[in-house]
């Protein structure tokens, strides 16, 4: 159906899937520890995210409490056109801890996303706040 297999992309530096939370799938990207992303690498990871949802316009979660930071160009690539061409919402999985909290919300501030996007600490708290209708 989505021309790969178990509905699970894997790149250099994450795993992809399409999920399905009951009210529409939302593509999941979880980043891979201790591996520093390249712009090449975002590049791969869009693609896949692009390609596990089927070429439609889908809401986005990524997992980014065991990421590396990034560089200028790989965040702001990240933020680009595709992003908001291509997913509805973004809920960001952050380090449950005060750190986690300053750094999702400094990368937030510094990249602002042009999408309907919000912090969480919690997988289940992520896929609800998605699944309540959120574009």
């Amino acid at each position: 159906m989505l021309g790969f297999e178990n509905h699970m992309i894997e790149t250099r530096t994450a795993q992809v899937s399409l999920e399905d939370i009951g009210d529409g799938p939302i593509v999941a990207v979880r980043i891979q520890p201790d591996v520093v992303q390249s712009l090449d690498d975002a590049q791969a990871n869009i693609e896949a995210c692009i390609r596990a949802a089927g070429n439609q316009r889908c809401r986005l979660m990524v997992d980014i409490r065991k990421a590396e930071i990034l560089s200028a160009e790989v965040r702001h690539y990240y933020t680009g056109e595709q992003l908001t061409q291509w997913f509805s919402a973004l809920a960001v999985l952050v380090e449950a801890s005060p750190l986690g909290r300053v750094m999702g919300n400094l990368y937030l501030r510094i990249v602002r996303p042009r999408l309907l996007t919000k912090l969480f600490e919690d997988e289940d708290a992520a896929i609800t706040w998605l699944r309540r209708g959120n574009p």
